[in-house]
């Protein structure tokens, strides 16, 4: 997957956590911000990162900067892997949320797999009740 399509799948992630007016930047040159949401009264900057490796300090040195640049008062970054110890105080010291192992297709299977639980209650509950 490409770094443009992880945009896109966190995207799609956040409206389905509730967050509204959701936009990928969609530049290059977009202060380290790759995503824009709302939620609540909060105006979000979002870093996505789709890494084969620990994502580090620099991400969340960079939707720091990209917060402030796009007038967001909560900053999140959003990546497949983990974060290094030195990512994480930063994010800490700086009230930026970090959300690692987001694939996407864990929510995709997440969700057949309730569906497919519902049918199987469904079929017991109409087999029984005969």
């Amino acid at each position: 997957m490409d770094g443009k399509k992880y945009e896109r799948k966190v995207a799609s992630y956040l409206k389905r956590r509730g967050f509204y007016a959701v936009k990928v930047t969609g530049e290059s040159g977009d202060y380290g911000v790759d995503v824009l949401a709302r939620k609540g009264l909060h105006k979000y900057a979002v870093q996505c990162k789709y890494y084969s490796r620990p994502v580090g300090v620099h991400a969340v040195q960079q939707v720091v900067g990209g917060m402030a640049y796009y007038g967001c008062d909560r900053a999140l970054v959003v990546t497949n892997n983990s974060f290094t110890r030195q990512a994480v105080s930063l994010a800490q010291k700086n009230n930026v949320e970090l959300i690692s192992g987001y694939k996407g297709r864990e929510i995709l299977c997440l969700f057949l797999l309730a569906v497919f639980i519902i049918s199987l209650l469904s079929f017991f509950c109409l087999y029984f009740r005969q």
